[in-house]
């Protein structure tokens, strides 16, 4: 295995799931600066996976 794992780029379902909360909120949070921005893949709105990870651990950090 390379010592550089690729980020991959995953759906906005796909957060939106696993942070148990509805695509549109998922968008608010990006609006609120609470969330990082997504990029545009061929047209469709991806997230990096490590964006997800990193957001999540602040989220138990923060409890």
């Amino acid at each position: 295995m390379n010592a550089v794992q690729e980020d991959r780029l995953i759906s906005i379902k796909y957060v939106a799931s696993r942070l148990g909360l509805s695509v549109r909120a998922v968008y608010r949070l990006i609006a609120k600066g609470d969330f990082p921005r997504p990029v545009k893949a061929g047209g469709a709105t991806r997230f990096y996976q490590s964006d997800l990870d990193e957001y999540m651990t602040r989220l138990r950090a923060g409890r």
